[in-house]
């Protein structure tokens, strides 16, 4: 699902093909271990809020101080960043827990690793104000980039209000374009995420539209996930403790220093510091203690378990998958 200002993606100016430069962080460690002493990591990523944390480790020196060299490749489409994991182009990848789902009845090596982020409102179908209800949606045509997010909260709405998924037509939009034409009048309805919600009901064009239902009416249904390759991670354990370490302080300066932190996650996905402080209030970022407490309480896996449900009921996949049978939660320890 197209990785969740969801900034899931750079302006296409700096993106060009949809790979954008690779960013080389934690040269030089804050005690001034040079950069050969350091292990390599090659991380997947959109600019999607929820993973922005990372550019926290990459600014205050995180990375390094775990002894990490991570080179951050920014990813224009889930498709091309999932690819990337999958052949081992990248060591780890910030990836939407469906997403995982399918990869694991698909048999691809991919663990994930810790949780990042749960969307609370920031994920959205959006439509005309004149549609309002369930029956009013039926038929209508339905604007979203297929087999992300959006995909799975679409079919999520439809499978809560007893819908068939034939019950609208379905067009695939990307994420970044739907707001545009659902204020443009080109399409009634549309499913995106942030920024585009903002920018979709803040236009001056916007006066028609509104958020018709989202994630925060769908608890734990959207949420991503650190992730590894197989292959890599089997002889690099260390490398993802270290990784676990580094997300955990950049958690703890995102509390400690509110302003700065998401000064650096702006600038990092691309938006300005007041657009991403708004768009916050939509995302739960998680430390290690609410991924062990998650865990350990079993709402992880329950909610996992439904999302599969979810999956299944859509055709993606064959069956649902228990997240002890995928993920490693050995490095939160």
């Amino acid at each position: 699902m197209t990785p969740r200002t969801k900034l899931r993606r750079l302006a296409v100016s700096l993106l060009g093909t949809g790979v954008a430069a690779t960013a080389a962080v934690g040269l030089v460690s804050p005690t001034g271990a040079s950069a050969t002493s350091l292990a390599s990591v090659s991380m997947g990523i959109e600019p999607w809020i929820g993973y922005a944390p990372w550019y926290i480790a990459q600014q205050e020196q995180y990375f390094a101080k775990y002894g990490l060299k991570v080179n951050i490749v920014n990813f224009e489409q889930d498709a091309d960043r999932n690819t990337a994991l999958i052949a081992g182009k990248t060591n780890v990848s910030n990836i939407d827990t469906g997403r995982t789902i399918q990869f694991a009845n698909q048999g691809e090596p991919a663990v994930p690793l810790m949780l990042e982020d749960d969307s609370n409102g920031a994920d959205a179908i959006m439509s005309v104000k004149s549609i309002s209800t369930a029956a009013q949606l039926k038929g209508q045509t339905v604007a979203y980039e297929y087999g992300t997010t959006s995909d799975l909260l679409l079919h999520y709405y439809l499978l809560q209000n007893h819908m068939s998924f034939n019950s609208v037509k379905s067009v695939n939009v990307p994420a970044a374009d739907a707001g545009t034409l659902l204020i443009a009048g080109k399409d009634k309805v549309v499913v995106t995420y942030q920024p585009y919600i903002s920018e979709a009901t803040s236009s001056a064009s916007a006066s028609n539209v509104h958020v018709f239902f989202s994630s925060a009416q769908a608890p734990g249904l959207i949420s991503d996930f650190l992730v590894a390759n197989k292959s890599w991670l089997a002889g690099h354990h260390t490398e993802a403790r270290d990784l676990v370490e580094a997300w955990d302080a950049s958690i703890t300066y995102f509390h400690t220093h509110r302003s700065q932190a998401v000064a650096i996650m702006a600038k990092g996905v691309g938006a300005t510091p007041s657009s991403l402080a708004s768009t916050l209030a939509g995302v739960v970022l998680y430390s290690v203690a609410n991924n062990e407490s998650l865990v350990k309480s079993g709402k992880l896996a329950s909610e996992y378990t439904a999302i599969g449900q979810t999956l299944q009921a859509m055709g993606t996949i064959k069956h649902p998958v228990t997240l002890s049978s995928v993920a490693d939660f050995q490095f939160l320890k």
